[in-house]
């Protein structure tokens, strides 16, 4: 899946020159947590709710009126983070996520070959990126399928589903592991009730867990 198809197209836009009062009033206005900050058509800082809230001075120590006017003369220049983190529209959302995490930061400004702003993309985007691939609407059933380590295994095992047993693939996942090490394939089935599913690739010479290998239904809980 790419990034195209799940950013937020056209996103709110702040410039350095805005104060923290235009932020503070666009995030709570519109229920976002993330404003690029754009000049010239070009991204140039990115500023959070969050990189708001603490440049505001305590309650405790400063106030109401003080803190409108800290708002209202500070610069979002002053706050934003310059060195700014993007992504490509036609990356994908797997690439995201692991620059998110591996830059421990909640949003992608989505630019396209000349800088661009063309979108923004969250940690929420993702997140439900990922919900969509691992369960997709309907009647179906999540089981865990294990592989040896050997070329072929997961071919098979979609004959034994698909051409045998006739019942549709509806996503299908196998992280990643060690070599020579079995994998483990998550596979949602169109059917509320595997069990035929699972009794043949058992058959097959297949272990089997529904919903997973640790917690199998077929044994109250327990594989």
């Amino acid at each position: 899946m790419l990034v195209k198809k799940r950013m937020t197209r056209d996103p709110v836009t702040v410039s350095p020159a805005d104060s923290l009062a235009d932020a503070l009033r666009l995030t709570r206005a519109r229920r976002i947590r993330h404003l690029p900050v754009v000049q010239d058509g070009e991204v140039v800082g990115i500023v959070s709710d969050r990189d708001v809230r603490l440049a505001m001075p305590s309650p405790l120590t400063e106030s109401d009126e003080h803190r409108v006017r800290f708002l209202e003369r500070t610069r979002i220049s002053d706050v934003m983070r310059g060195e700014v983190v993007t992504i490509g529209p036609h990356d994908t959302v797997e690439d995201a996520a692991t620059l998110m995490r591996r830059r421990r930061i909640g949003a992608l400004p989505v630019v396209d070959a000349h800088g661009r702003l063309m979108g923004i993309i969250t940690e929420s985007d993702v997140l439900d990126a990922f919900v969509e691939i691992l369960g997709p609407p309907g009647q179906s059933s999540r089981i865990e399928v294990a592989l040896p380590d050997r070329a072929g295994e997961l071919a098979r095992a979609m004959r034994v589903i698909g051409e045998d047993q006739g019942v549709n693939v509806c996503s299908l996942m196998v992280p990643p592991g060690t070599a020579g090490e079995r994998r483990i394939a998550i596979v949602q089935v169109a059917t509320i009730d595997p069990r035929h599913v699972i009794e043949a690739l058992e058959g097959a010479g297949f272990e089997v867990g529904w919903p997973s290998l640790e917690t199998d239904l077929r044994h109250g809980g327990g594989a």
